[in-house]
């Protein structure tokens, strides 16, 4: 069929080639940004480009080269800002990387997290990194394919998936510790269900609870501020002896913790002091001061990143093992555990190591 009057045909890289005066590898060359293109002949394919209106099929190229450039990153919540600042940690290390990230959510939801990571292998990603994964390991294996995976806050066991974790073991630990340090005895923990990923906190607190002789106390919740206000305003209503000290599970936990408290008439620390986990950036408001065990997010996040691409762009691939990191947990003391406490102690850095990609 002939084109219709003053109808255009788009340009192709063939046209660009012929207009500057060099090959179609070349103009090729050009359009992947490679560096062995000199500077002059960039310039004249790109002024030819541009005169042209040519505009590169930058989806047809990359699946003919097997790759998307895409990674998916599944989060497992986004209501709480300790996942955004993985985000944020994921995408500083991907810049001047020609990678882009896909997100989904999985909201805690094992159904929704293995419908998420199959989508993202139909769409034909590089790689996986999931920020929270709560369901089975067979299951994601199946889900996946094949496709390599980064796991945030766990370590599967399984072949071709990495993972990337603060010790939250230890995490539990260094609250109970602080708090014994403190002169308290009486010390709960807010707990938040039965969650995979989510019982090294628990175990570390039992674990420091029992090696000090003290009586466990749990109080079970969700992960969110308004499930630790409500917690704590029911064990409020049942007149049982109250601990003198609190540790929850993350910073959210914790604020609805001390609202519910300031609801009561009672003081934070005078009358029981709560310490969180996680850091986020609400954490250290002057307004509420809260003692938190940093999870160092960020920096999960650009380990996450950097051990996906040493997989696909470098060393990694088949026969290759997964990259394993963890990370020490550092303890920030503020008001809500201390009134003493005046500006956050400086917490331990992960080790020089870890912080290789």
């Amino acid at each position: 069929m002939k084109e219709t009057s003053g109808a255009r045909r788009p340009a192709t890289m063939a046209d660009v080639a012929r207009d500057a005066g060099v090959s179609r590898a070349l103009v090729s060359l050009v359009m992947r940004d490679s560096p062995k293109v000199s500077p002059a002949r960039r310039a004249a394919v790109e002024a030819s480009a541009s005169a042209l209106g040519y505009s590169p099929n930058r989806l047809a190229s990359r699946l003919a080269s097997r790759r998307t450039r895409t990674l998916g990153v599944l989060f497992l919540d986004l209501h709480n800002s300790v996942f955004a600042d993985i985000y944020d940690g994921i995408t500083e290390a991907l810049v001047d990387s020609g990678n882009q990230v896909m997100v989904a959510v999985g909201s805690a939801d094992p159904r929704t997290e293995i419908e998420a990571v199959r989508n993202f292998v139909d769409l034909r990603v590089d790689g996986v990194i999931l920020a929270g994964y709560t369901g089975a390991a067979n299951e994601l294996a199946a889900a996946l394919r094949g496709t390599d995976a980064v796991v945030i806050t766990r370590d599967l066991g399984l072949p071709g998936v990495g993972s990337v974790m603060t010790d939250d073991f230890r995490s539990g630990v260094m609250a109970v510790e602080h708090l014994y340090g403190l002169g308290h005895r009486r010390i709960a923990h807010v707990d938040i269900s039965e969650w995979i990923p989510y019982t090294a906190r628990r175990e570390g607190y039992l674990h420091a609870m029992k090696d000090h002789g003290l009586p466990p106390l749990l109080i079970h919740s969700d992960m969110t501020e308004r499930g630790g206000r409500t917690v704590m305003e029911q064990f409020l209503a049942t007149g049982a002896e109250l601990p003198t000290a609190v540790f929850a599970h993350n910073d959210l936990t914790a604020i609805g913790v001390m609202e519910a408290l300031a609801g009561a008439g009672l003081r934070v620390p005078e009358d029981m002091a709560v310490v969180g986990c996680d850091n986020i950036e609400v954490a250290a408001s002057p307004l509420i001061g809260l003692t938190s065990i940093d999870q160092h997010p960020g920096e999960l996040g650009r380990l996450a990143a950097r051990a996906m691409l040493h997989r696909i762009d470098g060393a990694g691939g088949v026969g290759v093992p997964a990259v394993s990191r963890k990370l020490e947990p550092a303890l920030l003391v503020r008001r809500s555990s201390d009134p003493a406490a005046g500006k956050p102690l400086p917490g331990g850095l992960p080790p020089d190591e870890l912080q290789k990609g």
